[in-house]
């Protein structure tokens, strides 16, 4: 089968016809259909972040059962699946309390065993869920940028009343406004370093106003003044990179809560004086759950979240060289790759 491989240290990776694998037990054979580049694939690629040689990167998937493996039951070869990547061991307290992404020895699809950037990826059957009839599957591939970002603001407790500010508006963003917009908040203000596609698309899809920081020379009372005079009280950073931090600090009303999304790879710094004095409240979300993962598919099935504005380009696997220019070029918000 064909598969990109990651095979050491260093930028870059290879096109590889390697085995297709066959199915432990308890685990199924997935058909990829649909998958996602994330922006964790990115640092895999450019070898920023370490992960095991040789791997096939990719965790955002969807596709149906080639096999079934010794001992599955409820699963029958064909069915459409979305896949989560957070793998639980089972055993330890997070675990038992249903909260596999806080797993003391968490395993991720695609970033500590073999993922989804093949025609045919390995998953615990426990980690599969049905995907509906009326949805491709590129929704189903797009299931978990949408749960990295709804694990953290169901959270939030949002209340009608809320204002909310997002930093950052790659996919995980554009689905968390989506979501945000879900919860009946009273306004959504979008942030994103500069003009152009992912504004628009912020717009398109329900921000109340829109800021270019290069475009804004004082950002706080730029979105004050777009909020009634007022400072959100609840601010979301979706962008993963540390200059960011700062702002996201200052934009926030006194006592707002803070969530942080974005996966960051070089250190931030911050004010700790600010988090103190405005008693902000500081909530960091890493991945999802079992649970996040099914609500979010149900988001997507009400229509309540669309992913076809956010995916710019879908391309056959063999061309993620092309993908990942795109990417660099800041042409693309979401690519679908189709093997």
């Amino acid at each position: 089968m064909l598969a990109v491989v990651k095979e050491g240290p260093g930028p870059g990776f290879a096109l590889r016809d390697v085995p297709k694998p066959e199915p432990k037990p308890g685990w199924v054979r997935v058909r990829v259909r649909a998958v996602g580049i994330c922006g964790t694939d990115i640092p895999i690629f450019e070898g920023v972040r370490k992960v095991p040689y040789p791997l096939i990167p990719g965790h955002e998937f969807a596709g149906e059962i080639d096999a079934l493996g010794p001992g599955v039951h409820g699963w029958r070869e064909g069915d459409r699946v979305a896949v989560g990547l957070v793998i639980g061991c089972g055993e330890c307290p997070a675990c038992r309390r249903g909260e596999e992404s806080q797993c003391e020895r968490i395993t991720e699809i695609g970033i500590h065993i073999n993922g989804a950037f093949a025609e045919y990826v390995l998953a615990p059957a426990k980690v599969l869920h049905a995907l509906p009839a009326h949805l491709s599957y590129a929704d189903g591939a797009s299931v978990d940028p949408l749960a990295s970002s709804y694990r953290g603001i169901r959270r939030l407790a949002l209340q009608p009343s809320d204002d909310v500010a997002i930093f950052g508006l790659g996919p995980i963003g554009l689905y968390a406004l989506q979501a945000v917009r879900a919860h009946g908040v009273r306004r959504v203000i979008a942030i994103t370093p500069r003009p152009g596609l992912r504004a628009d698309l912020a717009r398109a899809l329900g921000a109340d106003a829109v800021f270019a920081a290069e475009d804004c020379p004082d950002l706080v009372e730029g979105v004050r003044a777009a909020n009634d005079g007022h400072l959100p009280s609840v601010v979301i950073e979706a962008a993963g990179k540390p200059a960011v931090i700062a702002d996201v600090v200052r934009v926030a009303a006194i006592g707002a809560r803070v969530l942080l999304l974005g996966i960051f790879h070089q250190p931030a710094t911050f004010e700790p004086a600010q988090v103190i004095r405005k008693e902000l409240a500081v909530f960091g979300s890493f991945c999802y759950n079992w649970d996040d993962f099914a609500a979010s598919l149900d988001l997507l099935a009400r229509g309540l979240v669309r992913t076809a504005p956010v995916i710019t380009h879908r391309l056959p696997l063999s061309q993620m060289g092309e993908a990942l220019a795109a990417i660099h070029r800041r042409e693309a918000v979401k690519v679908i790759l189709e093997p």
